[in-house]
């Protein structure tokens, strides 16, 4: 699934390619990753310029202006396999829902599974769709994110993937962080000390930096810009290794889930008090 790291690549490459480029068409083969009908989104977008592209955590907002029908905003959730890419002659396949024309440069949104939604919104930086997801976790200060999450029980593993309380992370960088913090994802926020919880959101921070500056990592479907796959993977400590060694201490990567999610860490990096497993 794409994370921030991710979609912020997906950002870069938009605006590096298409900035002040017009939308001269849209063919639609499937409508229904469409919030609105094909001929609305036609309508709001068909002869106007991108001017920018907004990311808050996992979402997109492509902000269009100049057009037939003014100023429009179109917010994009890639979700599970969504993917949106340039490739030199490409043909596309059964996947790809839509390709939008900029001045004779094609641009595919491609979605195994349907799930990605691409949706006329009212705002460019803040639509109302937008209401109920939390400050972008690549922007967020400590003060206002500990505010949201100190006094919480709950494991921290399920509170760090919670979009409303921060937005951005996923399971690959939640595991991640937590070991690059020696927190246990069971810890519960509320028994850990200040130093701890700034610790994780650093440790948050500087792991989605990283992964964006390797183009964000490829498991399955995620492709970049320019359909080529992020190569963070092989940087990745405990995501996907369980019974690995530890790339610290050699012992081997243990597996739990919480919240329905599996996660991996370290029984030494990241010990926790035996009553948080009962």
């Amino acid at each position: 699934m794409p994370e921030l790291p991710e979609v912020e690549s997906v950002r870069r490459a938009l605006v590096d390619n298409l900035t002040d480029r017009r939308l001269t068409g849209l063919d639609v083969a499937f409508a229904g990753v469409l919030g609105q009908s094909a001929a609305a989104t036609r309508r709001a977008l068909v002869g106007s310029r991108l001017d920018n592209v907004h990311r808050h955590g996992k979402y997109l907002i492509l902000n269009f202006q100049d057009g037939p029908a003014g100023d429009a905003h179109l917010m994009v959730h890639l979700r599970m396999t969504g993917q949106i890419f340039i490739m030199e002659d490409y043909i596309p396949d059964k996947h790809v829902h839509l390709c939008f024309d900029f001045e004779g440069l094609a641009v595919h949104y491609r979605d195994i599974r349907k799930f990605g939604r691409l949706t006329l919104v009212d705002d460019g930086r803040e639509p109302a769709a937008l209401a109920h997801i939390g400050p972008d976790m690549l922007l967020v200060r400590f003060a206002a994110w500990r505010e949201r999450i100190a006094h919480r029980k709950a494991p921290i593993k399920a509170l760090l993937l919670d979009q409303g309380i921060a937005s951005g992370l996923g399971n690959i960088y939640v595991d991640e962080s937590l070991f690059l913090a020696g927190i246990h994802p069971l810890a519960r926020p509320v028994d850990l000390s200040e130093e701890q919880l700034r610790e994780v959101l650093k440790r948050a921070k500087q792991v989605l930096r990283l992964s964006i500056n390797h183009g964000g990592t490829t498991f399955l479907n995620f492709k970049n810009f320019h359909g080529k796959p992020g190569n963070f993977r092989r940087k990745l400590r405990v995501y996907g290794r369980k019974g690995q060694p530890c790339r610290n201490c050699g012992t081997p990567l243990e597996g739990l889930r919480v919240g329905g999610r599996s996660s991996c860490y370290c029984t030494i990096c990241q010990k926790i008090s035996q009553k948080f497993y009962t």
